[in-house]
Parts: C-alpha cells; structure tokens; sequence
C-alpha cells in the first residue's frame, strides 16, 4: 500500500501533465502493485523559490516496515522517469520524501486503523 503525492513547479502544458501522471501510475505499478494512490499537483513558477523552481518533490507514504531496497528502486524509479518525460533538469530537481504510518497513524473513513483492525479481529 502506498500513496504519493508529487508537487511541482515545471511549467507544463495540460497534455504533458496528463502525459507525466500516466507515465508515473504506470512505472509505479510495477513496484507498489497493491493499493496505490497518486496525486500530481502543480503551484506557479513565480510561487517557488530558489531550488525549487523546476523541481518536483514527492512525498511516499508507506508503512514503517517498507524494505530499505523498495525504497532505493521507488527513488531511482521516480527519477529516471522524471528525466525520461521532462528531461533533466539540473541537481536537486527530483526530491522522494518518504513518510511512514503504521496502523496506530492512519486513519480511513473517520476511524483509526488500529480500532478497526481490533474490531475486526473480534467478529
């Protein structure tokens, strides 16, 4: 299970922001082949400042237990397809967050994991 969320500053047209998402679902596909969300939100150029103006950040939330090689092959992945259907920008232009939750910080439709997990067990 895995949701991404990039944020970018690179000026692209409608077609080639739909083009970059189809590209990223796709290629994240093949790593995380269970329960993937993806978003790809744009701010204005002239709202991003020194570094990251062209960059692109991605923010990976996964569980805690995520295997240290997964994170090298999501990291690698995000980047060669960055570079792949915008080009190379420069250093510092691909930037992977990854943030952890275990079922005691999720939440899913106004209750936590963990309550639903316990419950669950009980029936």
């Amino acid at each position: 299970m895995a949701t991404i969320f990039g944020v970018t500053s690179l000026e692209l047209t409608e077609e080639q922001e739909k083009a970059l998402s189809a590209a990223l679902i796709k290629d994240l596909g093949t790593l995380y082949t269970h329960a993937l969300s993806f978003y790809l939100s744009k701010i204005p150029q002239e709202d991003a400042r020194g570094g990251a103006v062209d960059q692109i950040t991605f923010f990976v939330c996964v569980p805690p237990y995520i295997p240290l090689e997964k994170k090298r092959q999501t990291i690698e992945l995000l980047n060669n397809t960055m570079v792949r259907e915008v080009g190379y920008k420069g250093e510092m232009k691909v930037i992977v967050l990854f943030q952890y939750h275990d079922d005691e910080g999720v939440g899913k439709d106004g209750e936590l994991f963990a309550d639903f997990k316990a419950r669950q067990a009980q029936q």
